[in-house]
């Protein structure tokens, strides 16, 4: 699976129910679209970010949303931003039996003498440990190769409610709308990596 993800920062005078507004009316359009596993549509209010999170089943596909109609109308709107994308190694839902209303995106640095399969498994653990808390919805770790990152990505019950953590490179957003592959079925269900 392939985690994707891309920032538009707003002016500061921008107005927000524009961005609501847009997440309204655009949500339905990716209902049932083919390899889309995950969106969450995310803003930051205090950074005046709006930063769509997306997880794809297949490379295929995500590279077909890239070229096609809906995220022509991203450029349109916005501009052609750039997109950051992650292998995804393990994701799983929590607790869904609310929706989400706060998402962190964090990144650590991976040390160049650290050992990857050691890191790996001591993150499952804490994934693990994490998915206990009655207030997460969902958490995903992914990897970037290139920059040799490890990303978490999680969605919370509400900002109070949230573990915040202390990596090298956090980013909090309040989430707009979710939109997961039958979350309600999925509760402690790791998601398929393919």
């Amino acid at each position: 699976m392939l985690a994707m993800q891309y920032s538009i920062e707003l002016p500061f005078a921008y107005d927000t129910s524009l961005i609501r507004n847009r997440v309204e009316s655009r949500c339905k359009l990716f209902d049932g679209l083919p390899g889309l596993v995950h969106k969450s549509y995310l803003f930051s209010e205090a950074d005046k970010i709006y930063a769509p999170f997306y997880i794809w089943s297949d490379v295929a596909l995500a590279r077909k949303f890239l070229f096609d109609d809906l995220f022509q109308g991203v450029i349109e709107t916005f501009r052609r931003p750039r997109v950051r994308s992650w292998m995804v190694l393990e994701s799983v839902y929590g607790n869904v039996s609310f929706e989400p209303g706060f998402a962190i995106r964090e990144a650590d640095m991976i040390a160049p003498e650290d050992n990857l399969e050691a890191l790996f498994a001591r993150e499952i653990r804490e994934q693990q440990a994490l998915c206990a808390n009655p207030n997460l919805h969902f958490h995903a770790l992914a990897l970037d190769s290139e920059r040799w990152e490890l990303v978490r990505y999680s969605l919370w019950r509400d900002a109070a409610s949230a573990v915040m953590p202390s990596a090298d490179c956090v980013q909090t957003y309040d989430v707009l709308h979710f939109q997961g592959e039958n979350t309600v079925s999925k509760a402690g269900k790791k998601m398929a990596v393919k």
